[in-house]
């Protein structure tokens, strides 16, 4: 593939990420704070007592200098619960996302979002902590990346849902003037 295939190729996929954007209107804003929260929740179960911490501060409690085990415990409990509600309405959302969007294409997932997600929270994200810290930290990383593994993850549920299920009964994605 030559450059200008690859330019071509790259201008065709952001006109789809607009255009589905545009039709879905608050579902994308949605899908994109949820890629933003996810890695704080998943970092938040690899540190419980940052559940614990964070809810002694929303109550105005004095937050000791250490967790007991019960508390971190605790802690552990609220996060995975979190990172369970969060990974139901991202799912939802995504879903949503392509039932609005209806743009033309082979898949129901159309266009990805993942090289979205992939680049701003991965990229972005993981590179704006390395440049503020000055330390490269692979647990990190991996955790900057997680948006966009749950993105792909969406976009295989939707696929296997199928055309039905996501896009509505008898519905046909209507094609958009830039496709010819």
């Amino acid at each position: 593939m030559n450059y200008q295939q690859y330019k071509q190729s790259l201008g065709a996929y952001a006109a789809d990420v607009h255009v589905a954007s545009a039709r879905a209107g608050r579902y994308a804003v949605a899908v994109g704070l949820g890629w933003v929260a996810f890695p704080f929740v998943v970092q938040t179960v690899l540190h419980p007592t940052d559940a614990v911490w964070l809810q002694m501060r929303l109550q105005g409690l004095t937050v000791p200098h250490a967790f007991t085990s019960q508390q971190a415990a605790s802690g552990l409990i609220i996060a995975v619960f979190a990172l369970a509600v969060l990974v139901l309405l991202q799912m939802v959302c995504t879903v949503l996302f392509y039932r609005r969007a209806q743009i033309e294409g082979s898949s129901v997932a159309t266009p990805m979002l993942w090289p979205c997600s992939a680049l701003a929270i991965g990229g972005v994200g993981n590179a704006i902590w390395w440049g503020c810290t000055g330390v490269f930290d692979p647990n990190g990383g991996l955790v900057g990346w997680s948006a966009a593994a749950l993105t792909v993850g969406g976009e295989l549920l939707c696929n296997k849902l199928g055309r039905d299920f996501v896009l509505g009964n008898g519905k046909v994605p209507v094609p958009y003037l830039g496709q010819g």
